[in-house]
């Protein structure tokens, strides 16, 4: 796929959109979750925890769902920022255009246990095992719910859904009719603008159209120098959704962006003093397309078949990037009698890559093709006339770094009462290496020698005879609603890790004559184990009519047992509150206050300068105001991390300065017709 095919997809979508959109359609409806009760909220469906429609209390996980006027009442710009919400889940940023995100613990830019989905498209890149979050843009507007499940999800989604899965669901094209269109500017956020349209082509088939622009400014460095890491993105894309027959329903969407990225980076240099300062511009684009077929066969069976492709192009000092990823997966869902609801299914991935010009990370093999196939089995089992459910199942994936990978799971959930839900469970996931752990040389740092004509180098090399990092997870959770006004959601889990990869020097210092240099080798190699326990409660209170608060807390400890004495933290916070309060003042008028505080975290080793980092804790406030002009248009004003000037939250592996996150404000106006 050519670069330039996203740019031009993008400028025929914006034309299509801007130019031939109809000035006069009814305003959609949309659905005010503020206005259900707390039992309502409870019986939200879900469908991340068994790939089947059921609800939120019903389920025998730690699942919490950040609705989308969560999202809209908060002030969030982003679906990181968004995440902050749920307990257990680590959000830290990084710097203007990075995040770090991860479920009890572990954390870094590239979260390897952390599967992440949008609409069931797998968005968790292979390169490095994690998410690039600053090119997950979805459009807020169009966010149905965002079900974030902490714990092992590998039965149903394989492999790296270790620490958690994160499945964010955008809403059916007719649920978007009418226009939309938003737009506002700040401090931090210097310009967003955002338009969707939705229509109908006839009975029971709907489409939708949208475009969005965001640039963000850039940051400051803890030592108050610029950042230089302001960036902006484009994004582009449809979704229609028809119902063929009262048995078939069929989904088709797909989107296009691009954009630039700047960052400073501490690479490497071939030149004394041998690390050097780089301006860099990385440029992404991409696209998918995505496909799915659903059949009911009666009211207890039915079945889909879905297949996306998506594509991306990512060019910097550090890696040059050209991936294309082929998903086809099918699934059947069917009754056998004694209470048994039966899920199965079959998948097959087909990945190629290409990392041609590639400055910092040399690969060998440049380009290659991955194969993933796997088959999964559930069987839900009804017992003690519906009050005890058993659910057991697998997954049993083959990858072509480490082959056969069983991943099983049982759960329990019992209901002594309409307002009581206990559940437990027990789980295998494992996390397979990334393409940059399996075949990358990476040229980390350089340094001179006193008394030697020569550089030392030090550069990670690659372990092609690396083996699964494996989870053994006990989980337990309890809900209740002690009163109409009044739920509470609590867990408990201990995580029992295996063969968990360290990075650790390879024998000593030697010689390279052909770069006149002296390499130090850094291997990874499975030689580390980990536990980590805690517990995580999520309450909604509402104390009137116009009045809702929502707390979640999560603890987390750990420790390690390593097979050599070398110890990183990885990013592990034992601490966690988010507070956030809903104030309807007036029928037009509304206050949302978002308290969050955060504990001191380790962050991630980093290998320039040979440190690691523990960032004290920090407090928050976000403030929004809404102001209901008329029905269709709102102004609203937001102002974030308003409790400091700026503060620290994370530190990135390498290459990258310690930045610090400021003080903000925004103001805009979304308009509906």
């Amino acid at each position: 796929m050519s670069r330039d095919i996203p740019k031009k997809m993008m400028l025929l979508l914006l034309s299509g959109l801007f130019f031939f959109l109809p000035a006069i359609c009814p305003a959609a409806q949309d659905q005010d979750l503020t206005e259900f009760s707390i039992e309502e909220l409870m019986d939200i469906k879900v469908t991340s925890v068994s790939k089947k429609s059921q609800r939120l209390s019903d389920s025998a996980a730690a699942i919490f769902v950040i609705t989308r006027e969560d999202i809209r009442r908060s002030g969030a710009t982003s679906i990181p920022d968004a995440l902050r919400m749920a307990p257990g889940v680590n959000v830290a940023r990084i710097d203007s255009n990075k995040w770090a995100i991860n479920c009890r613990g572990f954390n870094s830019r590239f979260s390897p246990s952390l599967q992440v989905l949008v609409d069931g498209r797998s968005v968790y890149t292979p390169s490095f095992s994690g998410v690039y979050w600053e090119v997950t843009n979805v459009l807020l507007e169009d966010v149905d719910r965002i079900e974030v499940i902490r714990g092992p999800g590998a039965t149903i989604w394989g492999s790296n859904a270790v620490n958690g899965v994160i499945n964010i669901i955008t809403r059916q094209a007719n649920e978007t009719q009418g226009g939309f269109v938003q737009a506002s500017a700040g401090t931090v956020e210097k310009n967003m603008a955002a338009a969707r349209y939705g229509g109908t082509m006839g009975k029971d088939k709907f489409w939708r159209v949208y475009a969005k622009h965001r640039a963000r400014d850039e940051f400051e460095r803890i030592s108050g120098e610029d950042a230089g890491d302001d960036w902006q993105i484009n994004q582009a894309g449809f979704r229609m959704d028809a119902q063929m027959s009262s048995a078939d329903d069929f989904t088709l969407q797909g989107d296009i962006y691009d954009g630039h990225i700047h960052q400073d980076l501490y690479l490497y240099s071939q030149a004394s003093p041998y690390m050097d300062e780089f301006q860099v511009k990385t440029k992404v684009s991409g696209g998918n397309i995505l496909g799915r077929w659903t059949k009911v066969l009666s009211g207890a069976s039915e079945m889909s078949l879905q297949m996306y492709y998506d594509t991306m192009h990512r060019s910097e000092d550090i890696l040059n990037e050209d991936r294309h990823n082929l998903d086809v997966e099918f699934q059947h869902r069917f009754g056998l009698g004694f209470g048994n609801d039966i899920i199965w299914g079959l998948r097959l991935r087909h990945s190629y890559d290409d990392y041609a010009g590639s400055k910092i990370v040399f690969m060998d093999p440049v380009s290659t093709s991955d194969l993933l196939y796997s088959a999964f089995i559930q069987d839900e089992i009804s017992l003690l006339e519906d009050k005890v459910k058993l659910t057991i199942g697998s997954k049993f994936e083959h990858n072509d770094y480490t082959g056969l990978e069983i991943q099983p799971s049982i759960r329990l959930l019992w209901g002594p009462g309409e307002r009581h839900r206990l559940w437990a469970a027990v789980s295998r996931a494992t996390r397979i290496p990334s393409r940059i752990e399996a075949n990358a040389i990476v040229y980390i740092s350089g340094t001179d020698i006193p008394g030697s004509p020569y550089p030392l180098y030090t550069r990670f090399i690659n372990n092609e005879d690396q083996t699964a990092e494996t989870l053994w997870a006990w989980e337990a959770g309890y809900r209740f609603i002690p009163q109409q006004n009044l739920s509470i959601d609590l867990a408990l889990f201990f995580n029992d890790y295996k063969n968990l990869r360290i990075y650790s020097p390879r024998g000593e210092a030697y010689f390279d004559a052909e770069n006149q240099a002296l390499i130090q080798d850094i291997a990874l190699s499975n030689m580390s184990n980990a536990r980590s326990w805690g517990a995580e409660i999520s309450v909604d209170l509402a104390t009137g009519r116009k009045v809702k608060w929502t707390l979640a807390y999560s603890l987390t400890f750990h420790d390690y047992d390593n097979d050599e004495d070398f110890e990183i933290d990885f990013g592990f916070t034992k601490h966690q509150v988010s507070l956030k309060g809903r104030f309807d003042l007036t029928k037009n008028l509304t206050l949302d206050a978002w308290f969050r505080y955060v504990g001191k975290t380790n962050a991630n080793y980093v290998f320039s300068d040979s440190v690691t980092y523990e960032i004290d804790d920090y407090v928050t406030l976000d403030l929004r105001l809404g102001w209901r002009i008329r029905p269709d248009l709102e102004f609203f004003l937001t102002g974030q991390n308003l409790l400091q000037d700026s503060h620290l939250e994370f530190v990135q592996d390498a290459f990258s300065y310690p930045v610090e996150v400021p003080r903000s404000a925004y103001a805009g106006l979304t308009y509906r017709f």
